[in-house]
């Protein structure tokens, strides 16, 4: 018994630390180094489309784009005043993306330290990661080489070109509880293949990206631990981290409620295996993939890209302790819950 309270002190003691450096509170309010830096804040009530052409307007606090969608069976979605709301229908495998330029002016990550954030906010209105099951939450950042999204693949698709064919970036995949481990990626730009237009969901269903496989990063797998509850309020921070041994660390932390206070109901995070030559993102995307055959609905009411730089950027290697203790930490806590 005492050696158990031993390990488990020195594993809070790792995953405290990692949630201080790793999956701290996010953008807005967080870093004794230069920044935040507004780029981009979208509450919904500033002129935002769907599924036009993706131009980026407005102030960096009271911006808009046009989220272009990506479905495969009969979904919808719709924007009123503080909501872009995304629906699918029963299904046993289909998804939800939405991807949109964010910025003219590509964010580049070229000093050890640099960061982009992607914060969003949303709310589980129905069945986006239930207990026991396979469904995934998708979010992500990008280059898209100036290229904008189709605005008509809402619906059943086929190998199509151009869109986001090209566009290159990191995602994470969550997958609820009873799914397989969730994994952060590198997607490289996609041969022409049923799956061109996917940004998030790495050869999981059809149409799902494959040509090539997104890269698995390093330490970029955690155990499936989550289970959303219906009516609930969210925040996700995704961010990704220039450091100090020409890597990039990218994480992924969801917290309860809305903004960074809340509890932390998940967190991971990898390093990157291959640093693109430019490191430098205009693109975002963010969706649902449903395998449960129960219908599906995300309300999001913000979303918001930040960037700035950190003081004191541990280590290449601290940064790989830290994302295995916090691994540790999340799989001890599962195993308690289940007990």
């Amino acid at each position: 018994m005492k050696i158990r309270n031993q390990w488990v002190v020195m594993v809070a003691t790792i995953a405290a630390a990692s949630a201080c450096v790793l999956f701290s509170r996010p953008a807005s309010a967080q870093y004794p180094g230069p920044g935040p830096t507004n780029i981009f804040v979208d509450n919904f009530d500033n002129g935002s489309t769907i599924n036009q052409t993706s131009t980026p307007g407005g102030t960096p606090a009271a911006s808009s784009t046009s989220y272009d969608m990506t479905s495969t069976k009969g979904a919808t979605a719709s924007i009123a005043s503080g909501d872009l709301n995304m629906e699918l229908p029963s299904s046993s495998s289909t998804f939800l993306e939405a991807a949109a330029i964010f910025t003219s002016t590509p964010v580049v990550l070229q000093n050890t330290g640099d960061y982009i954030d992607f914060i969003l906010e949303f709310t589980d209105t129905a069945n986006l990661t239930p207990s026991n099951t396979q469904n995934e939450l998708g979010i992500g950042l990008f280059n898209s080489g100036g290229v904008s999204p189709i605005t008509t693949n809402m619906g059943t698709f086929t190998a199509t070109s151009g869109g986001v064919q090209g566009w290159t970036g990191y995602n994470s995949q969550i997958y609820g509880s009873g799914g397989t481990s969730s994994k952060m990626n590198q997607r490289a730009a996609q041969a022409v293949s049923a799956g061109s237009q996917d940004l998030l969901f790495n050869d999981v269903a059809s149409s799902t990206y494959d040509n090539p496989k997104g890269s698995n990063l390093v330490n970029g797998a955690s155990a499936s631990t989550l289970a959303l509850t219906n009516g609930a309020q969210y925040t996700e921070d995704f961010r990704i981290t220039l450091t100090g041994a020409s890597q990039i660390a990218v994480t992924n932390t969801l917290f309860a409620g809305l903004g960074t206070g809340g509890t932390v109901e998940y967190a991971y995070g990898g390093l990157s295996n291959v640093l693109p030559a430019t490191v430098e993102f205009d693109s975002l995307a963010f969706g649902f993939l449903e395998k449960s055959s129960l219908v599906q609905t995300q309300d999001t009411s913000l979303i918001e890209i930040t960037t700035g730089n950190i003081d004191n950027i541990p280590e290449p290697s601290t940064w790989m302790l830290l994302a295995s203790g916090f691994a540790m930490i999340v799989g001890l806590v599962a195993r308690r819950r289940r007990s």
